[in-house]
């Protein structure tokens, strides 16, 4: 009964990820963006909690929430004070209270899609577990910095030229973004990933998980992230003519903009939603 009411709660905070992604891409929604990047956020920081904490357990899984809070925190911090590695830029209002110069909620979302990527990363390499061993000492961490850079390049120029939660200051290349962020996005993954990586290798074995070899716990992590790309993908469609500047007077097409993002999702998050679903169905050792 137990395990049958979490899932039901994950499928829920699932179906909520999904509305907010989809509610947040309309374009009567740029008001409030801030607001409901905040609830997609929690109910993908409640997830990862639930899911990963049968997994991993509680230790682990808030070890993994340290590292990912006090790293993204400090090279957030960095690039808004110098410009590396990420770029010049500054966070607005939009996603309340801050913790210095980086708002509270930032740290939260790495974590909470930290997990899925991590997660991910073993189905895409035919670990169907949370381990880690030797051998995958750093591809996991690297694919898992992968598919959390494709979740960036699918939001970033919405939720900063557009939506303005932050501002990039001398503009950028990728409609209003410049390249450097998403080169200090995948250092600032990949160390999360790698110190946790370190962590699980010195640390007691982890012990085998009844839901590893349940294949409707592993279709949750899937379909959560790609919930995530819904917005990109409603936007395309629903976007209508017009234009915006960002921070260095550059004007970028809306229609352009949502566009490109759409098919930068669907060829990024969806391939490895479809990949990861494909290598779940066809394992015979899940149930």
């Amino acid at each position: 009964m137990f395990r049958k009411n979490n899932e039901f709660i994950l499928w829920l905070l699932v179906a909520l990820t999904a509305s907010m992604s989809i509610i947040g891409s309309m374009p009567f929604a740029v008001g409030i963006a801030g607001k409901l990047s905040m609830i997609a956020t929690s109910a993908r920081l409640l997830f990862a909690l639930i899911h990963g904490s049968q997994r991993l357990g509680w230790r682990r899984l808030g070890i993994m929430f340290v590292i990912a809070c006090i790293v993204s925190w400090c090279y957030e911090s960095l690039s808004i004070a110098t410009g590396f590695p990420f770029g010049h830029y500054v966070y607005t209002s939009e996603l309340g209270p801050k913790i210095g110069t980086v708002p509270l909620m930032i740290m939260p979302s790495y974590f909470g899609v930290c997990y899925l990527a991590w997660a991910l990363a073993h189905v895409l390499l035919d670990r169907f577990d949370l381990k880690i061993q030797k051998s995958l000492m750093f591809a996991i961490p690297i694919i898992a910095s992968f598919i959390m850079v494709m979740w960036d390049m699918s939001i970033d120029p919405a939720s900063s030229t557009v939506k303005h939660e932050w501002i990039w200051r001398d503009g950028g290349g990728y409609f209003g973004v410049p390249f450097s962020n998403f080169m200090g996005w995948f250092l600032c993954v990949y160390t999360i990933f790698q110190l946790w990586a370190i962590y699980l290798m010195r640390s007691k074995e982890i012990q085998n998980c009844a839901e590893d070899n349940n294949k409707s716990s592993w279709y949750l992590v899937i379909v959560i992230y790609g919930s995530i790309f819904l917005g990109p993908i409603a936007a395309a469609f629903t976007t209508s003519d017009g234009s915006i500047a960002d921070a260095s007077s550059q004007v970028w097409p809306l229609k352009a903009l949502y566009e490109t993002l759409g098919l930068v999702s669907i060829f990024t998050m969806l391939f490895v939603i479809c990949l990861a679903f494909f290598k779940v169905q066809k394992n015979d050792n899940l149930q």
